[in-house]
């Protein structure tokens, strides 16, 4: 085996010192199986032969990522776990960081192949200093050398690349075993996102969705078989995903995941080909086919029932929204929509929880420019010591050339009804009633309404 290190110019616009960039995961054992989460945790299961001696012994096993320690499971016939070590990304205690390979051999590769042996004098920050025969040739990020050195192994395979993990094990018989390691890691993880195209026209939506895969850790993933789960699952210390980092994003895999697969109470969705991507890459491909559905913008005015505004106005809020009738989960992620009926239109972007089939979906798009209102406490009295009697105006206001259709909602206090003489609702409930009202094209729309709150004891 060998580590590697690699210079290349990452960008004239950076201004920040270059830096040595270890390629990482140099292993060209490919684990077994993974399942990504998209809470934020990845599941390894990974089977190798190892020939192990009779009682207690050490074998030392690859890992991907940061292995959470008390989710280790160990199988194997005749051979019990006894301890174990996890030594940290980085620590290597057999040379694999540069600055330990000072006053050893390295070999330097040219672009073409050719490679040469040398002797590591120096590392000063972004600059390697290498004596080859009689002469020291310095290496900086500019320099498309690669440098690399030999890394031995242990018992059962193993090569030193990102987190170690050592196992301490007693073995019933001596010969050749298959030993299964299961484990957790809180990364790599993936997300769900969705692009959609609305056209006004016709109500239709169409939605595209890619699963984006973030391996933000220092190994590369190589799975032969993989999956991704979407689903809410429980775990001891988990912690929430980190935000993507989209400016790291690799060519899209040719094949899709396969269709969803449910499993207990979430669905997972295969890779055919197994999982394959660069240490601190982002990889996406696409989690199902283009779905298309019937959907409605709509607007809406929300406040609550004591709030006044004054003479200030608040924007309409637009939301689109349809029924998952695809017959497929969707899984959770971010949704941006886009304007169909025009170049280049952006119509707003958010977030959709985890969807069943046949479920309804509601992304909240912004706010209208044209559609504005104000809300108004006009007048409080009580009612002859029975209560408390509160006067309210809703004003609309649509400088639009269109007319519109929005859905004034109301919160109303606690123990507060309607008064009897409120105009008739269009839905919601008691306690938070909604009116759906026409606002004219470059005019306005005024509601007015009681409510009544009795006596506090």
């Amino acid at each position: 085996m060998h580590s590697r290190w690699i210079f290349t110019l990452a960008g004239l616009a950076m201004a920040a010192p270059y830096a040595f960039a270890a390629t990482g995961g140099n292993s060209t054992h490919a684990v077994d199986a993974i399942a990504l989460y998209s809470q934020g945790a990845a599941v390894v299961q990974d089977s190798r032969a190892v020939s192990l001696d009779r009682g207690e012994q050490t074998v030392s096993w690859p890992v991907i990522g940061a292995i959470q320690p008390d989710t280790l499971w160990l199988s194997g016939a005749g051979v019990q776990l006894t301890g174990f070590d996890i030594s940290a990304p980085g620590a290597d205690a057999s040379g694999n960081n540069l600055s330990d390979r000072i006053g050893r051999s390295v070999t330097l590769r040219a672009p073409g192949g050719k490679t040469r042996q040398g002797t590591l004098v120096n590392v000063d920050g972004d600059t390697a200093y290498v004596r080859v025969d009689d002469r020291i040739e310095r290496i900086t990020a500019a320099s498309p050398i690669e440098i690399s050195w030999s890394v031995g192994k242990s018992r059962g395979g193993a090569r030193n690349s990102g987190s170690g993990l050592t196992m301490n094990v007693d073995a019933d018989k001596s010969g050749q075993r298959k030993l299964t390691v299961t484990y957790q890691t809180r990364a790599p993880r993936w997300q769900a996102s969705y692009t959609g195209r609305f056209d006004p026209a016709s109500g239709k939506l169409r939605l595209v969705s890619q699963a984006v895969i973030d391996n933000s850790g220092h190994d590369a993933l190589d799975a032969r078989q993989a999956w991704l789960v979407a689903g809410d699952t429980s775990r001891a210390h988990g912690g929430p995903p980190r935000p993507m980092m989209m400016a790291k994003m690799a060519s899209s895999e040719s094949a899709a995941a396969g269709p969803p697969q449910a499993v207990g109470d979430v669905y997972r969705y295969p890779l055919a080909h197994g999982l394959h991507v660069k240490a601190g890459a982002v990889k996406s491909v696409a989690l199902m086919k283009p779905i298309s559905v019937e959907a409605t913008r709509r607007y809406r005015f929300e406040n609550q029932a004591l709030n006044d505004t004054g003479n200030s106005r608040q924007h309409v809020r637009v939301s689109l929204a349809f029924d998952n009738s695809s017959g497929q989960p969707l899984p959770a992620g971010a949704v941006r929509i886009y304007d169909a009926g025009h170049a280049a239109q952006l119509m707003g972007g958010t977030r959709i929880d985890d969807t069943p089939a046949g479920a309804p979906v509601t992304l909240a798009l912004g706010g209208a420019f044209d559609i504005t209102g104000t809300h108004r406490v006009t007048k409080q009295s009580d009612d002859e010591g029975n209560g408390k009697t509160t006067r309210v105006r809703v004003e609309l206001f649509n400088a639009g050339d269109k007319a519109r259709r929005v859905t004034i909602a109301e919160r109303l206090p606690a123990g507060a009804q309607l008064a009897d003489d409120a105009p008739k609702t269009s839905g919601g409930s008691a306690e938070q009633p909604e009116w759906r009202v026409s606002v004219p094209a470059g005019g306005h729309r005024t509601l007015r309404y009681r409510f009544l709150q009795p006596k506090s004891s």
